[in-house]
């Protein structure tokens, strides 16, 4: 009779490969696409396709500023948000424009300024950080157009088709 011989792993051997095991699936599980979906060669896990504006979100200067160097105050700096909803974290904006407006203490009455940023003009103001994409602003008002009391700013995000979103309105006290 032949006896079959039973291979075993010695606990090192055994140890080796449940290492190599690990790193070959924590390698797997990290990559992850860009920001336009686009895989650029890395494996993905389902993250690809063209992202869309859920929301916004507006982030201000805790008061309004003198941007110009001249006296008094003439504007703002802002910092933008798109959310998609299905994102862990804020994303590019691929279509559409983002609206800023600036209105006397209310968002009720009609905006004493608009500034629009299509994609193209939004490219400038674009940054990628580890929390996602930011886009960031210094708005200077006209003279003429400028708040007295309070700047109440409107972001709006307005998509191809005409869809619009609006972030959280801010209002900044012109004096204190």
């Amino acid at each position: 009779m032949h006896r079959k011989s039973v291979r075993f792993f010695t606990l090192e051997q055994l140890f080796k490969r449940l290492i190599l095991f690990f790193f070959l699936t924590q390698a797997a599980c990290g990559c992850v696409t860009n920001q336009d979906g686009a895989n650029e060669g890395r494996l993905s896990l389902g993250l690809s396709g063209v992202s869309s504006v859920d929301s916004i979100r507006l982030f201000t200067s805790p008061a309004v500023l003198n941007l110009d160097n001249k006296p008094g105050v003439d504007g703002f700096t802002a910092k933008i948000y798109a959310i998609d909803a299905d994102r862990p974290k804020p994303i590019k904006v691929n279509a559409g424009e983002i609206e800023f407006m600036v209105f006397e203490s209310t968002i009720e009455s009609e905006p004493l300024q608009v500034w629009k940023f299509d994609t193209k003009k939004l490219k400038r103001h674009m940054a990628t950080t580890q929390i996602g994409v930011v886009y960031d602003f210094r708005l200077i008002w006209d003279a003429a157009k400028a708040p007295k009391r309070k700047a109440a700013i409107l972001a709006q995000y307005r998509s191809v088709d005409g869809k619009v979103i609006k972030a959280v309105p801010v209002v900044l006290p012109i004096s204190p």
